[in-house]
């Protein structure tokens, strides 16, 4: 992950897509999720959290970072929503100074073969961000 993570700062960098050297990257994600698989690891999946901010961090600190659904993520880095009613279920993120940000506003499901669609109304996605946003929400992304 190291040599991985390197390798595409470097490219982005040599590129100049970072937003703070003029490109259109306004933030990154480090991580995604890692919460669902981070107990079976103990503290090592603590670690890990750390590790890969710092490393991040200390590569490039031009834009901020992001892991999603990481209530433990390092002060560096800011905690973020993924889901279908983030108004709901995301309580803040990890510091009192850091954007409420809903990184991934789930508008269907992935399909497992046979399973039922699962689209969402455009209604029940208007309310559910109107309902973030009254709640010091700051963004809504889209996902699939």
């Amino acid at each position: 992950m190291q040599k991985y993570t390197e390798n595409i700062i470097d490219m982005v960098k040599k590129k100049k897509l970072f937003a703070d050297q003029g490109g259109p990257i306004i933030m990154a994600q480090i991580e995604n999720e890692y919460t669902n698989v981070q107990l079976s690891y103990r503290e090592a999946g603590k670690m890990h959290i750390k590790w890969a901010a710092d490393k991040v961090i200390a590569t490039y600190n031009g834009i901020p970072l992001v892991m999603c659904k990481q209530k433990d993520a390092p002060d560096s880095v800011i905690s973020t929503c993924n889901g279908r009613e983030c108004g709901d279920t995301f309580t803040d993120p990890n510091g009192p100074n850091k954007p409420s940000l809903w990184t991934e506003n789930w508008t269907a499901q992935y399909r497992v073969f046979g399973d039922p669609p699962s689209q969402r109304s455009a209604e029940d996605i208007s309310f559910s961000i109107a309902h973030f946003f009254a709640k010091n929400g700051t963004m809504n992304n889209y996902y699939m």
